[in-house]
């Protein structure tokens, strides 16, 4: 399931890259008049099946709509611009056989080359105490960000679940737009009792935030990743999770107050819109 935006290009590089026996659906999420022709010939060429979305539905909203297009029993939920190196997708959906594992992730590298694979850990009431006092800065362990192998989410522009896990967890949650699916994702997948698998040797290449930079300028990125990190952190912990929100946007604060950079005063808005926001 391929999900696009304006980008026929990296769209039409993202299908050639897949498996020539996979399921592909591309889903339009609302592209212009020109680039919806362009994929939709595209894909009747390649025998792929085409989504129109009329409008911008967004990250979760558009990856459902795909996924209601599937037919078999794994699906892969996949940006556009993404490059998926040989033996990737089989060595994710090989993972998937395991029935403790609910979702498998890749290695995911730059155009260049350079390891990109990204994960964290759900912010908790200690990890949040840590970022607030500076505690974080000399424990890793109470880091919010963690090396893939420890961490307890992954960043998803290439995730393969069973469709039975997707459909348990009730697909994608759309409570954002955009941002902090991938969190979600591994959440609803963990709060069932099965785990994340990351296989470094299944290798895709990532343009990050192309889609997000067409739109925002760094700073509004990092202040929307911020805000949704917030608010989903406050939505799926509870009380908990209100409390570690709370030490760790007052750590987001006091270094704004210290750095004094656009992006670190983008970052402290965001987590402010997080504590506000339903």
């Amino acid at each position: 399931m391929v999900l696009a935006w304006e980008d026929y290009e990296r769209t039409r590089a993202c299908v050639l890259s897949l498996p020539a026996e996979a399921e592909i659906v591309v889903v339009d999420n609302g592209s212009s008049e020109g680039i919806r022709q362009a994929l939709s010939e595209f894909c009747a060429r390649q025998g792929v099946r085409y989504v129109q979305s009329d409008s911008n539905l967004g990250y979760a909203k558009g990856m459902n709509l795909g996924v209601r297009h599937t037919t078999r029993a794994n699906v892969i939920l996949s940006n556009n611009d993404i490059i998926v190196h040989e033996g990737a997708v089989e060595r994710l959906l090989a993972a998937l056989e395991d029935s403790t594992v609910g979702a498998a992730f890749p290695g995911v590298v730059t155009p260049s080359g350079v390891p990109q694979t990204e994960g964290g850990r759900f912010l908790s009431v200690r990890v949040g105490m840590a970022h607030a006092t500076g505690l974080s800065l000399v424990v890793p362990s109470l880091r919010i960000i963690a090396e893939p192998t420890k961490a307890d989410w992954l960043t998803g522009p290439f995730v393969a679940l069973r469709r039975s896990t997707l459909d348990a967890i009730g697909g994608v949650d759309e409570t954002s737009f955009f941002y902090g699916e991938d969190m979600r994702l591994c959440w609803a997948v963990r709060q069932r009792g099965l785990r994340l698998a990351y296989l470094p040797d299944a290798v895709i290449t990532h343009e990050d935030d192309v889609t997000a930079k067409r739109r925002w300028s760094e700073e509004e990125i990092s202040q929307r990743r911020t805000r949704e990190f917030i608010r989903a952190t406050r939505q799926m912990a509870g009380r908990r999770g209100q409390v570690a929100s709370a030490a760790f946007v007052l750590g987001v604060l006091l270094r704004a107050a210290v750095g004094r950079n656009p992006v670190r005063r983008a970052i402290a808005r965001g987590a402010l819109e997080g504590l506000r926001v339903r």
